[in-house]
């Protein structure tokens, strides 16, 4: 399989994808006018990375190192589209590392420790990358946090508990950088609550209940960021193995919030969604991705979606249809990657 895709323009987004059985980080240029991707290099890591993020000026890259409990951050050269690891990088996490969220305005990192039930808080330096651990950290959790999200107004912070069914909420400090443990967390959820979103304008979040095939939608007390379903909570599935991931795995929701997109990771599909009040309505059939897909990413203008898909080393395309929501495969999808088991995936656009 090649790929040979048009000439990709000079305002190029920048795609990154972590290769968990390669421990490298892939990087793409996107095209933000034809979805079309060309690779420029892949650059190494700590052991298994899975998660990765950036800061809003596409000027960082972070990625959990989750065999190697600590976090690589990489300084992003929009020109050459290099990566370079930054002075002390990786940096000490918890254990087995997992979700990442960036709390760009006051220059936060918190990072989800799944084998150790906590969430570590850093502060990068907005100059150089520079990680140093936030007073207090690590915080405790009830049981291996494994997504983690902040609103769109960096008040709260939320993590799915995987083995606990629960969701916990925090308050942020954006000064100290401080998490705080919210009234009444954590919130019940359905089986295995691994996936998580949050919408542009800080009022739901989205949670995907793999072992119950639900997306679950909590309304956010934007006071006091306490969550309440917005529908009855799935009935816990007390006899599925694992043989049931079939089930939503990862949800990217759209700019605009009218849409949200949901990798089936055994079902090697993606099903589209309108958002509508919080709820989740299907708006199109589900398009076939390449096998297990794991992380999904919409560029910058919510106008592409990529799909990174672990067993066959691809990554899938589409185009967004902006008035509907569904999806068409961009030619020459899926593509190759240039690493191995592919899970990650997070595109920016440079500043």
């Amino acid at each position: 399989m090649s790929m040979t895709p048009p000439a990709v323009s000079n305002n190029a987004n920048l795609m990154f994808i972590t290769n968990m059985g390669s421990n490298s980080v892939s990087v793409f240029k996107e095209d933000p006018a034809s979805g079309a991707i060309s690779s420029t290099g892949s650059f190494p890591t700590g052991e298994a990375p899975e998660f990765l993020a950036s800061d809003a000026n596409g000027r960082f890259l972070f990625v959990a190192n989750t065999n190697s409990n600590s976090v690589s951050v990489f300084q992003i050269d929009a020109r050459s589209s290099k990566l370079s690891p930054v002075a002390g990088s990786p940096f000490v996490t918890g254990a087995q590392p997992e979700g990442l969220a960036v709390i760009s305005g006051a220059s936060l990192l918190f990072v989800a420790n799944q084998a150790d039930h906590s969430i570590s808080g850093f502060h990068f330096d907005s100059a150089t990358g520079a990680l140093a651990p936030v007073a207090g950290s690590p915080f405790a959790t009830p049981a291996a946090p494994f997504g983690l999200a902040a609103d769109a107004q960096s008040k709260f912070l939320f993590a799915t508990n995987a083995t606990a069914n629960s969701v916990s909420a925090f308050s942020i400090d954006t000064n100290t950088g401080a998490l705080g443990a919210v009234s009444g967390s954590p919130f019940p959820t359905g089986s295995t609550p691994i996936g998580l979103a949050t919408d542009p304008n800080g009022q739901f979040i989205y949670v995907g209940d793999h072992m119950s095939d639900t997306i679950t939608p909590f309304n956010v007390d934007s006071a006091r960021g306490s969550l309440t379903p917005v529908s009855p909570l799935p009935a816990q599935n007390l006899n599925c193995s694992s043989t049931c991931h079939t089930n939503p795995l990862r949800i990217a929701v759209h700019p605009v919030q009218r849409f949200a997109y949901v990798a089936d990771v055994g079902a090697n599909m993606l099903s589209p969604f309108s958002i509508a009040d919080g709820r989740f309505l299907p708006v199109a059939t589900p398009v076939a991705t390449g096998e297990h897909p794991f992380g999904v990413a919409l560029d910058p203008a919510g106008m592409f979606l990529f799909v990174a898909n672990k067993v066959d080393n691809t990554i899938s395309g589409y185009s967004v249809d902006l008035a509907t929501g569904g999806l068409q495969t961009l030619p020459g999808s899926p593509f190759p990657t240039t690493g191995q088991n592919p899970v990650g995936i997070v595109i920016v656009h440079p500043q």
